[in-house]
C-alpha cells in the first residue's frame, strides 16, 4: 500500500474529528501553560522553562495534528504519537529535574511548598486536578482514540484538571 493510500485510510479511521474538537484541545494547553508560566516566574529557573516549553509544544502538536486531520482530512502522524509522545515526557521529567535541583540548592523550601499545596482552599483544587489526571490516564488506556466522543471526554476532563490546578496555583 502507498503511502498516500495508508495516509487517507488513516485519515478516514478518524473521521469525525472537527475544528471544534481540536480548538477545545487547545484549552488544557493553553491554561497549563498559563500555569506553568506562572510558576516559571516565580522559579526563574531555566530549566523549569524549558520543560514548560517542551510539554506545551507537545500539546500543540497535538492540536495542530487534530486542525489538519479536520480541515485537510489528512494524518500527519509525526504531529501525533511521535511529537507528542517525546515532547511531553523529556518536558515532565526536566520540569521535576528542576525542582528537584531547585529544591536540593536550596531555592525551594518544599515543607513552605508544601503548606502552600495543603493550605485551605489550593487543597481543594490540587485535589480536583489529580483526580482529573487519574481519570485522563483511565480514559488514555481503556478509550478508542479513533472515537471523536472519547476525544470530547478526555479534553473536557483534561480543560478541567488543567483549570483545577491553575486555580490551586492561583490561591496559594
Amino acid at each position: 500500500m502507498n503511502k498516500e493510500m495508508k495516509q487517507e485510510k488513516t485519515a478516514e479511521t478518524y473521521q469525525g474529528f472537527t475544528v471544534k474538537l481540536a480548538l477545545v484541545d487547545m484549552l488544557p494547553v493553553l491554561i497549563f501553560a498559563l500555569m506553568s508560566g506562572r510558576i516559571a516566574l516565580f522559579l526563574q529557573d531555566i530549566l523549569f522553562t524549558i520543560g514548560v516549553i517542551l510539554m506545551v509544544l507537545g500539546g500543540l502538536c497535538k492540536v495542530l495534528w487534530k486542525l489538519l486531520l479536520a480541515c485537510l482530512k489528512r494524518d500527519i502522524h509525526w504531529l501525533n504519537r511521535p511529537l507528542f509522545i517525546v515532547f511531553m515526557p523529556v518536558g515532565g521529567i526536566t520540569l521535576l529535574l528542576a525542582v528537584i535541583r531547585e529544591a536540593v540548592l536550596g531555592q525551594l523550601q518544599i515543607s513552605s511548598i508544601l503548606h502552600a499545596v495543603m493550605g485551605f482552599p489550593s487543597v481543594i483544587f490540587f485535589v480536583l486536578g489529580t483526580l482529573g489526571i487519574i481519570a485522563m490516564t483511565i480514559f488514555f488506556k481503556v478509550h478508542d482514540k479513533t472515537d471523536p466522543r472519547n476525544n470530547w471526554i478526555e479534553q473536557f476532563t483534561n480543560t478541567f484538571a488543567q483549570l483545577m490546578f491553575l486555580l490551586g496555583v492561583l490561591f496559594i
